[in-house]
């Protein structure tokens, strides 16, 4: 009687290792896939990048063909859209309280961070504007385009100015996870890593490795500045 149920937990432990060994050997296919993946989406990546560096010079060569494309100015207005009228004072309105937003954090952004200590966020990586360069936009369609990047790029640039502070004074990751985080945020200390909070704390409050990568992203900027010198299809005055 002892020998019945000893030889039935042995059949039964017996299957959950086949069904372990058979689980891992699944799991091993996924990694495996999943590493063919990753590396599918570096080279599209890397591809995308080499069409980037090139895309004004494209863009030069199709002028002419992408203004087939513009609308008029008068379009733009005409058959009125009551909803898009009624907007307007709101959506336009928001400049002011942008306006003294970002006046408010470049005081704090040059003054506090010269204290601390933490390299200034340089305007110019997000404050980008090229959409006006494209041909087939009419001047309206422009204006709302310079508009909704000014707005984007302050908050992407206010974004890295919060998340440069957080490092320096709170760099402790959620205990939630947190799926849209700032630059600095997969850089902090783990939620319950007590014991070595205090000494990574530290070690955060170096911000050598933000100044080596500024310092390689402008290298790479004038490279490819200097690799793009008749990107510029504007017509310019004479």
């Amino acid at each position: 009687m002892i020998n019945k149920p000893k030889q039935e937990l042995l059949a039964r432990l017996k299957k959950i290792q086949e069904s372990l060994v058979k689980t891992k050997d699944i799991e091993m296919k996924k990694l495996s896939e999943m590493g063919d993946e990753i590396v599918s989406a570096f080279e599209r990546a890397m591809n995308a990048l080499d069409a980037k560096t090139n895309i004004l010079t494209e863009l030069k060569a199709k002028k002419e063909q992408m203004k087939k494309w513009k609308l008029s100015w008068i379009k733009s207005f005409f058959p009125i859209n009551f909803r898009y009228l009624l907007s307007m004072p709101f959506i336009y309105g928001m400049i002011i309280p942008g306006i003294i937003f970002h006046f408010c954090l470049e005081i704090y952004h040059r003054v506090s961070f010269r204290f601390y200590g933490i390299p200034r966020v340089r305007a110019r990586d997000y404050f980008i504007y090229d959409r006006h360069l494209l041909p087939y936009l009419n001047w309206f369609e422009k204006i709302n385009c310079f508009y909704c990047s000014y707005f984007n790029n302050l908050l992407r640039f206010a974004t890295e100015v919060a998340g440069r502070t957080e490092r320096y004074w709170c760099p402790i990751k959620y205990a939630r996870r947190v799926t849209k985080t700032h630059s600095q945020y997969n850089k902090f200390v783990d939620y319950l890593d007590a014991p070595h909070f205090r000494e990574k704390w530290e070690e955060l409050r170096d911000f050598s490795d933000i100044v080596e990568e500024e310092k390689s992203s402008a290298n790479k900027i004038i490279e490819d500045d200097e690799d793009c010198e008749d990107c510029d299809f504007i017509e310019k005055k004479k």
